[in-house]
């Protein structure tokens, strides 16, 4: 077992609460906040590293949020939504 911790921010932007647990992997904190209202944000985090910030916009549905730097190899990825050509 890992630990992991999740930072909540309910959906105003007003209450921040922490939830630790430890799990097998990551993808346990969707059990953990499975019952979280819409539009809470929250950034789950394995020790210092931050794994993934994301938003619940629906009934168990999470939208993945992007990290600030991405790196693709030796390159930094283009930002979310813009246009790559080939």
């Amino acid at each position: 077992m890992r630990p992991f911790h999740m930072i909540l921010q309910d959906a105003g932007g007003a209450e921040l609460r922490r939830i630790d647990f430890n799990a097998e992997g990551p993808d346990h904190a969707f059990q953990i906040a499975r019952n979280e209202g819409e539009g809470v944000h929250v950034e789950l985090w394995q020790g210092a590293t931050l794994l993934a910030p994301m938003t619940k916009s629906g009934a168990n549905i999470w939208k993945l949020l992007p990290t600030v730097d991405v790196l693709v190899g030796n390159d930094r990825a283009a930002p979310p939504g813009a246009r790559v050509g080939l």
